[in-house]
């Protein structure tokens, strides 16, 4: 009875929730970075379906219910987005530029490393768009011929890294204003640095939030373009 709970989508999608619940609260005490929630909770799961011999295509059906509730989180993102729209036209030509240079950047830099080490093809297209937000990577990688479980890792390790040294690359570059530390962090490493940003300030956290959105669109028109020159 025990193996067939296990295999339960409802009860792994509720064992899954837990564990990031107490993983996130963890990580608010102590704000350790390897307490990331992406991280930490992340890591338990492995071992939790490794143990209990659950293959992960089995896992992944209860993790598809949770899929789909990412299109409505995406639409969501509009929220930080309009909240800093007097910010954002105040300082449009910056921002855009910023945004834009930095997508350019994130995909030609990911791309053109993983060539160089003899990466295939359907890995360079997965790791395209790996500095926008889950839902969007996952469209864009769609749209290119990626594979998913590529792009959800190549996502994940951004968002941790950016998250664990975004905004000690601000101050060690020497950058003030809040602004601009807000979208470098939100371009770069979108949810994952953005949840740092938060604790860096109101202005750092919403700017990095409005970034999420600037990059996943300007990532997603540019991408099928760029990409066809890059390989």
């Amino acid at each position: 009875m025990l193996n067939s709970l296990l295999k339960d989508p409802i009860f792994q999608i509720s064992i899954t929730m837990v564990v990031y619940a107490l993983v996130n609260r963890l990580y608010q005490r102590f704000h350790f970075f390897l307490f990331n929630p992406l991280v930490l909770a992340t890591a338990i799961m492995i071992y939790l379906l490794n143990y209990a011999k659950i293959e992960y295509s089995v896992y992944a059906k209860g993790g598809d219910m949770i899929t789909f509730l990412l299109g409505p989180a995406t639409v969501a993102l509009g929220v930080p987005l309009y909240k800093q729209m007097p910010a954002i036209k105040a300082n449009f030509r910056s921002i855009i530029t910023g945004v834009l240079v930095g997508s350019v950047t994130a995909i030609t830099s990911s791309v053109l490393l993983a060539k160089a080490l003899g990466a295939s093809r359907v890995t360079l297209l997965s790791l395209t768009a790996k500095s926008t937000t889950m839902p969007i990577a996952l469209g864009i990688t769609k749209i290119l011929g990626g594979h998913d479980n590529l792009i959800v890792l190549a996502v994940a390790v951004t968002g941790i890294f950016g998250g664990a040294v975004g905004a000690e690359v601000m101050k060690l570059a020497r950058v003030k204003s809040r602004i601009a530390v807000g979208i470098g962090i939100g371009t770069a490493s979108h949810a994952g640095g953005t949840s740092r940003a938060i604790q860096l300030g109101e202005t750092e956290g919403s700017m990095s939030g409005a970034a999420i959105v600037l990059t996943g669109l300007t990532t997603a028109l540019i991408a099928p373009y760029l990409i066809r020159w890059l390989i």
